[in-house]
């Protein structure tokens, strides 16, 4: 799953309104019914003040052209072209409300490269220029193992009977497009499905669904936005909940949804990047719980355990740092130790052990490739790599890491240029990771790669 794409039409002069940028809003879900055929669910979200109007009779009316394209390698999967238009207004408003296209479209298991075209048909002719947009598109949920869907958020979820293509567990779920969520909301609702847990767990009484919120730097839990409701234990599941987020801090964000079952072990997990805006409200303290790992047999050298909490400095948050450089000036092994306990308990509550365990292996990986400082820090945060691309020795000298998969995220790069004896992240397509608008430039004389090498930068 992808975040949400946000696509910005540049239009001059138009009936009815002034030069104007269309502004519409991207997302999707990938889904999979009781048979195991598999779908994905887009959503288009439209700012109805950026659109254009013609006036037919006493109504108001837009005509938004989409096309969604569906290829696997070379081949032609799905195609689908269609007219979005905004529900009735009469010709005398002056209020434009936002308006919502949903598609349901089944296709096949696999990784598909998708292409969305959007223009506005009521704009002058000589500016209807078709925006296009490509991604990568994975269908790939297990058939016979837990597993859960895409998460779609939701601007509301309301009872109903009459069946529409936004009713879900007989309600009607509107979905939300945006990535950020304004201050004056309340609440983070969202919708996703379970499959194959009975399979898992026998069939046998109950499992729980842990959902939390988490910083996407820090991977850190909130404080406060945590909780676990058991629900049945069935092959197909739907879920849906929402959260208050009234205290939640303006920042950058994972909804984690994970299946535990009657042994509280994870078995599944799905999660969703989102942003916050809620300035004047600060995160909830954490208390230290004056415990040590289960692990802590593992990590008894000062010195050792001294690296790996500098090495959590990298993505601590600054209510961490200051313990973090106590503990490691005391050499007090016991101190040591809860520094430990506190730090990985807050991003793991059920298994702060594992957490750990992984963190050593990405900064021991990390050391082994003699990482520059950026690049640890992305090692740490994110994993390895799945590929590596290095053109140090080019003319225009550049790295590329790619990662198939971050969270709900695919298809994320981050193009590294060499700053002295480092090399240096210079953009990303990672939402809450450095980004800038003129990297092909910084890079290239002309502002493009060369042709056998477009690939590489593909999605950026």
């Amino acid at each position: 799953m992808k975040r949400t794409l946000i696509l910005f039409f540049a239009l001059m002069g138009s009936l009815l309104a002034n030069s104007q940028q269309l502004n519409v809003n991207f997302d999707y879900a990938v889904y999979m019914l009781s048979d195991k055929r598999s779908y994905v669910e887009t959503y288009l979200l439209i700012d109805g003040k950026s659109v254009n109007y013609t006036v037919n009779d006493v109504n108001l009316e837009s005509k938004i052209d989409v096309t969604m394209i569906f290829k696997n390698a070379d081949d032609l999967v799905e195609f689908r072209h269609f007219i979005v238009g905004n529900p009735p207004l009469p010709d005398t408003t002056d209020v434009f409300p936002d308006f919502t296209d949903v598609q349901r479209i089944f296709i096949p298991q696999g990784i598909y490269n998708f292409e969305l075209k959007i223009k506005d048909l009521n704009a002058p002719k000589e500016y209807q220029k078709t925006i296009t947009r490509h991604e990568i598109i994975a269908i790939d949920i297990p058939q016979k193992q837990v597993a859960l869907s895409g998460i779609e958020l939701l601007e509301s979820f309301t009872p109903k009977l009459e069946r529409t293509i936004n009713l879900k567990n007989g309600n009607e779920c509107i979905p939300y497009c945006r990535d950020t969520i304004p201050q004056n909301a309340e609440y983070l609702r969202f919708y996703v499905e379970l499959y194959n847990v009975a399979t898992e767990t026998d069939g046998l009484g109950d499992c729980n669904v842990h959902t939390c919120i988490r910083d996407a730097h820090t991977q850190k839990t909130i404080a406060g936005h945590s909780s676990t409701t058991k629900v049945k234990a069935l092959n197909y599941y739907q879920f849906m909940k929402e959260i208050d987020i009234k205290r939640l801090p303006t920042g950058k964000y994972f909804l984690t949804i994970e299946i535990r079952d009657r042994y509280d072990k994870a078995i599944g997990s799905a999660t969703k990047y989102f942003e916050r805006k809620n300035p004047g409200v600060t995160a909830p303290s954490y208390t230290s719980a004056g415990k040590t790992l289960r692990s802590a047999a593992m990590y008894t050298n000062v010195d050792t355990v001294a690296n790996i909490l500098k090495d959590m400095k990298l993505i601590a948050d600054s209510t961490e740092l200051g313990a973090i450089d106590k503990a490691v000036a005391s050499a007090d092994m016991i101190v040591m130790q809860q520094t430990l306990y506190d730090f990985w308990i807050q991003r793991n509550q059920f298994d702060p052990d594992n957490a750990l365990a992984e963190f050593v292996r990405r900064a021991n990986a990390a050391g082994l490739q003699q990482c520059s400082p950026d690049q640890k820090l992305l090692m740490l945060r994110y994993g390895i790599p799945n590929t590596i691309v290095d053109r140090t020795d080019a003319a225009n000298p550049f790295v590329v890491w790619h990662y198939y998969k971050i969270g709900n995220l695919t298809n994320i790069k981050f193009v590294f240029t060499p700053n002295g004896d480092a090399l240096t992240l210079l953009h990303s397509n990672m939402p809450c990771e450095r980004q800038n608008d003129s990297w092909r430039n910084a890079l290239f004389a002309n502002g493009q790669p060369a042709q056998n090498d477009a690939e590489i930068f593909e999605g950026l």
